[in-house]
């Protein structure tokens, strides 16, 4: 049992949630245990919804074909738990052995029903038990008992959360859809000066453009020469803002040159030769009827890209040196990208504050709790919770219904007890509420100070605790024997990390049936925490099995 243990502790260390809160039951199930009969109940009385064992035991030849009921009611009752066929061999001989946990929720006498067990094919019955139920006594620790009220506010509401997560999708896929409608809007409306990114690109698309002419292959190398200077001019009158296209030669080039000396363009004199030289040919195409040969057409088509590179390459995109025309088709481009960029962003999230607002309405209007507004004293303001958790049932109040913690069990310990842990913890606020029960046979040897001096240790040991007080009281109420344990301890805050001091309040219940458990953790000081404490303990109520029974 020792290595069960310490496996379920190495389990559970990383759910910081859980920590504290399964320590302090853990040591209930080193108590569990049912005795076993065989072809007998055992038990012939019993509490509303209270457990009992019927053991029906088989013996036959090894070999033989043995077939136990397997059913989820046994007449009147019904069956909680099957134990897998334990089988004993004993030479040539078997015995089988299975085990049926029944409970019944209405007062009454009752009678267990004759089963069949069929060895090889042959029908054995079991024998009729007369069983009966009582109805339960309910003690409180503290007059007056009250009323079981109905749970409210204490579950998440899931049935909507896959329409706001249908709302933040529908608002991404919204988001991209306003980006190609915008780009598409933009480029239908685009005029031929924003067809191009900048000037390069323009007159590179231009002259491929007068390419695809095929002008020179058919003889008209006059007009070819007159729009690859055109192409050129309006290149040049674009980047330096002269009036090429108005000028001759001589004047562009002029111009030319005082412009790079009054802007301190980087542009060699060889690349304004070379243009000077295309510009000339060109002239003497047009005017003089000059046949340049192919050679040199294709030289001049060439010299015409070389030197639209060159003077891109010097004045570079976004640089002072560049002309109004250039630097208003770059604004409009920049604004482009902004409103392709900005209202896909903006549909998006203006579609999210949507979706966020419901849902904060409705979470509102259901009355939920946002965490980072939590408190200890707006939890012990609020409506509380009344409802029953475990067998044996122990009835309390809380802020918040309790939730189930599932604890990793062996099939052994499974069939030796049931033990259910139930637990809420708020990070915000420092605040642990658990219950814990196992149904057990127990009887008065168990020493509870004992007990109590386990479930310390372990959390000390597991969790780094330290400085831990105690101070004990056991007391009996109506019967049953109880113990409570007070003091402080030191642990690890839940959500910064840092060392914190814990006050801890722990009210443990021995029945005949079984073991109950209320604890309360607070951060030491905390009045409200402790108003809580007190009102906790105060609700308690017990299933209590009488002792004459």
């Amino acid at each position: 049992m020792t290595a069960t243990l310490k496996n379920y502790w190495l389990t559970l260390k990383h759910d910081n949630m859980n920590k504290l809160v399964v320590a302090l039951f853990l040591s209930l199930c080193t108590l569990a245990g049912f005795a076993q009969v065989t072809s007998a109940v055992d038990s012939t009385q019993i509490k509303i919804g209270s457990a009992f064992n019927l053991t029906v035991k088989a013996n036959a030849n090894e070999g033989s074909k043995v077939v136990f009921p397997n059913q989820q009611n046994i007449g009147p009752f019904e069956v909680l738990e099957q134990s897998k066929i334990d089988t004993v061999l004993n030479g040539s001989q078997m015995e089988l052995i299975k085990k049926y946990t029944l409970t019944q929720f209405d007062e009454g006498d009752y009678v267990v029903p004759r089963l069949s067990v069929y060895i090889d094919g042959k029908n054995h019955q079991t024998n009729l038990f007369n069983i009966k139920v009582n109805n339960v006594t309910v003690d409180t620790l503290k007059q007056p008992m009250y009323d079981i009220k109905a749970q409210i506010g204490g579950e998440t509401d899931t049935d909507k959360l896959w329409k706001y997560l249908f709302g933040i999708l529908f608002s991404i896929i919204a988001g991209v859809a306003a980006y190609f409608i915008v780009k598409r809007i933009q480029d239908k409306n685009l005029t031929e000066e924003d067809l191009y990114k900048t000037p390069l690109e323009k007159v590179t698309k231009k002259l491929q453009l007068l390419d695809g002419k095929r002008l020179v292959l058919n003889g008209d190398v006059k007009s070819y020469y007159s729009e690859m200077t055109d192409v050129i001019r309006d290149y040049i009158e674009e980047v330096f803002e002269i009036p090429a296209k108005e000028s001759t030669t001589s004047e562009v080039i002029q111009m030319l040159f005082q412009t790079i000396k009054t802007k301190k363009i980087q542009l060699s004199k060889e690349s304004v030769n070379d243009l000077k030289r295309v510009l000339q040919t060109a002239d003497l195409v047009k005017f003089a009827k000059s046949e340049p040969t192919m050679n040199e057409i294709e030289q001049d088509r060439r010299t015409s890209e070389v030197i639209s590179v060159s003077i891109d390459k010097a004045i570079p995109r976004f640089s002072e040196e560049q002309s109004e025309r250039v630097k208003l088709r770059e604004r409009r481009f920049k604004k482009r990208q902004q409103m392709r960029l900005w209202i896909p962003i903006g549909v998006t999230t203006l579609l999210l504050l949507v979706t966020g607002i419901v849902y904060i309405v409705q979470a509102v209007r259901s009355g939920y709790e946002w965490s980072i507004f939590a408190s200890n004293k707006s939890l012990y303001e609020r409506e509380w919770v009344t409802s029953d958790y475990g067998f044996p049932a122990v009835i309390l109040s809380t802020p918040e219904a309790l939730t189930r913690v599932q604890m990793p069990q062996s099939d052994k310990e499974k069939q030796q007890s049931q033990t259910s842990v139930f637990a809420y913890s708020n990070l915000k606020t420092q605040l642990i509420i658990a219950v814990g029960t196992t149904a057990t046979q127990t009887n008065d040897s168990i020493n509870l100070d004992q007990m109590l001096k386990y479930k310390l240790d372990l959390t000390a040991k597991q969790y780094g605790a330290k400085d831990v007080t105690y101070n004990a009281e056991e007391f009996t109420q109506n019967g049953v024997r109880g113990i409570r344990g007070t003091g402080t301890l030191v642990a690890q805050n839940f959500v910064s990390g840092d060392a914190i001091k814990m006050q801890y309040d722990m009210y443990v219940f021995i029945q005949q049936n079984g073991i109950q458990e209320v604890s309360v953790l607070y951060k030491e000081g905390d009045e409200y925490g402790a108003k809580i404490d007190q009102r906790i303990i105060e609700s308690i109520q017990l299933n209590v099995a009488n002792t004459n029974e």
